[in-house]
């Protein structure tokens, strides 16, 4: 009698476990049969996928000859072209002879909603920021719209200046560090000038009436190319920006100041 009730005991006892191990298996059974649907119903997505190829295209001309057919050029008051119409005229000039024929519009606020308007213009591939005589104070969404402007394929384009690394370092969050105005000559660097339209430039440029900045080379984000330098320092060099880029011209492009560095201004 003891033994029946001992079975009996263990009998309750597993009956709950012989349960719980029949209940887990049906589910997992539901699921093996769930997970072989779904593979059965995207492999043939997978396979159209496979067989799509991307292609990636320009979305403008990348040859020596191009031209942006217009360019955006700034002379607010924070800006050293600021009331000086002669000089604008000079850069307007300087802009307007290159390759081609080009339109140069003028935009004189920094204002968010004039310079959306700049960065949304869908005409325009080119901005250009003389140095500054003041430094802007730029809202949190005028940067917004100069780096998606860049990011865009479109090439924003900042002369020299310590204030202009200043603005650089605050838009785009580099480290740029200026060094002291010195002489020339600065070398062209063939490595990084090659299969660009710098590889037409002339092989150094001299300082001449110009202010010309340089920045540290070192300091310079991963992405950027120097194209002009000497002993370390730098004063032309482009960063990649998503698709588009941020070029520095290290001189202040004076009237008074060669040709060359009108060159490769345009």
């Amino acid at each position: 009698m003891r033994r029946f009730w001992a079975a009996a005991g263990a009998l309750l006892v597993l009956l709950p476990c012989i349960a719980i191990v029949l209940v887990g298996s049906g589910i997992k059974q539901r699921a093996v049969e769930l997970v072989s649907r779904t593979h059965a119903h995207r492999a043939p997505h997978t396979s159209s996928l496979s067989d799509t190829k991307v292609t990636w295209q320009t979305l403008r001309p990348e040859h020596a000859a191009y031209y942006p057919s217009k360019i955006r050029l700034f002379t607010g008051r924070e800006s050293s072209l600021y009331g000086r119409h002669r000089d604008i005229l000079n850069m307007r000039s300087i802009l307007q002879n290159g390759p081609s024929t080009s339109h140069v519009e003028i935009f004189s606020s920094l204002r968010v909603a004039a310079l959306r308007s700049v960065a949304w213009d869908k005409g325009a591939h080119v901005m250009v920021f003389p140095s500054f005589a003041e430094y802007p104070d730029l809202h949190m969404i005028s940067k917004t719209d100069i780096r998606g402007y860049a990011s865009t394929g479109n090439n924003v384009v900042f002369l020299g200046g310590f204030g202009t690394l200043d603005v650089m370092n605050e838009v785009f969050g580099w480290q740029l560090q200026p060094v002291a105005y010195q002489d020339g000559p600065f070398y062209r660097s063939e490595r990084n000038a090659h299969n660009t339209v710098m590889a037409t430039m002339p092989s150094l440029v001299q300082t001449g009436g110009e202010r010309t900045y340089g920045v540290r080379m070192k300091s310079l984000p991963a992405s950027a190319r120097s194209y002009y330098d000497s002993l370390g320092d730098t004063v032309l060099f482009a960063v990649r920006y998503d698709l588009g880029m941020v070029t520095y011209v290290g001189s202040d492009m004076a009237p008074a100041g060669n040709a060359v560095w009108h060159k490769l201004l345009r």
